[in-house]
């Protein structure tokens, strides 16, 4: 199989397709496998060491990668006559930018960040950012580490950004203004529809950014410049699959649970069975657990650090707490080989008290009430 991506939704479904025994060569356009995990989210988030070593361990599973690689409609119809299928998993990587007066003195919050994790970026005493995004939120938050001493951000709503990347742009002082249209930027800053001129040497636009599809041959369907696949991510043209920002702007975790999904579907079908429909392995998010999980964490000593503080994926961890919680010892662990295990529960013991619902850090237990006996 062939993927078009090295990012994490690329390294997921190639990652599974390995798992499953299929060959899974990689095709990127950048320098350096990891996508955005490489290039764009700052250190303070994700430490260089931690990044490093998922990578290394990617790169051992998956020996044919070749980066620096620019396809073309041409190439990507070589690639579906040399592989069975082939996976988009490009991400979005073209920023959205207003129709302004002044739009070229706008910097693309992605790019910014490109440029200030490659040691690159520079900026003025003031930065605007437009949009208050999370991506926003973490352009305003390199600005201030650059030297930015004024750093505002503006939206035309409240804004969506949430989480570490909202507490770090508050931590450093960043000013939240809304409801905020721009009229123009000019080089004293940008000036609001209001008739007020917000002061700054640099403004980062972050309001979005949707996938580059101009490679695409003409079989691939694609609507308001997303692809469209149906509910096993394959695309109008049944040996192209598309998986992660290229289909639909979402969270890191739903990228990964695509390229679950995609993967099993392609293994399905080589296996000459009918592929199932949505396999993503995602639990009700209103089951999500936190209980081991500090968001005042920024950095972590190491990788096994970083996998302790791990919120819900929808999977095991195997931390083995529902076996030590039950009371009546109903849970016991099966290991199948080396890499596969399941909790098992002996329906003649449990009881159906549900501590192992709410002790679960994952989510993976459920209690479903028995059918009321008949008089």
């Amino acid at each position: 199989m062939a993927v078009i991506g090295g990012g994490p939704s690329g390294l997921s479904v190639a990652w599974q397709l390995r798992q499953k025994g299929h060959e899974a060569v990689i095709f990127d356009l950048e320098k350096k496998l990891g996508g955005k995990i490489s290039t764009l989210i700052p250190r303070s988030r994700i430490p260089d060491e931690i990044a490093n070593a998922e990578l290394e361990r990617a790169r051992e599973a998956l020996p044919q990668i070749h980066l620096q690689q620019k396809l073309g409609r041409e190439e990507v119809q070589q690639l579906k006559v040399d592989y069975d299928f082939v996976v988009v998993a490009v991400g979005a990587q073209k920023p959205r930018i207003l129709p302004v007066p002044g739009k070229e003195r706008m910097i693309p919050a992605l790019t910014f960040l490109k440029q200030s994790k490659a040691g690159e970026a520079k900026v003025g005493k003031r930065v605007v950012v437009i949009g208050a995004g999370n991506v926003g939120c973490d352009a305003a938050t390199e600005a201030h580490h650059l030297g930015a001493e004024e750093v505002t951000l503006i939206d035309i709503q409240t804004p969506l950004s949430f989480g570490a990347e909202r507490d770090a742009a508050e931590a450093i002082g960043a000013n939240f203004r809304w409801p905020c249209v721009t009229k123009a930027v000019t080089q004293k800053g940008v000036e609001l529809t209001t008739g007020e001129l917000i002061p700054a040497e640099t403004v980062i636009i972050s309001i979005g950014d949707e996938p580059d599809l101009d490679f695409l041959p003409e079989s691939v369907r694609t609507v308001n410049g997303f692809i469209e696949v149906n509910d096993i991510y394959q695309t109008t043209d049944p040996q192209i699959f598309a998986i992660g920002d290229a289909v639909k702007l979402g969270l890191l975790t739903d990228a990964i649970g695509a390229g679950r999904t995609a993967a099993q579907a392609i293994s399905d079908i080589l296996a000459g069975k009918r592929p199932r429909g949505d396999t993503r392995q995602i639990i009700d998010r209103s089951r999500i657990k936190l209980e081991y999980f500090d968001p005042r964490l920024q950095s972590f000593e190491s990788v096994e650090h970083c996998a302790m503080e791990c919120s819900s994926c929808g999977s095991c961890r195997d931390c083995g707490v529902c076996i030590t919680i039950c009371p009546q010892g109903a849970i016991s662990k099966k290991v199948e080989g080396e890499n596969s295990l399941e909790m098992v529960v002996d329906t003649e013991k449990c009881i159906g008290c549900g501590f192992c619902v709410g002790a679960c850090p994952c989510g993976i237990w459920n209690l479903v009430e028995n059918d009321p006996l008949g008089v």
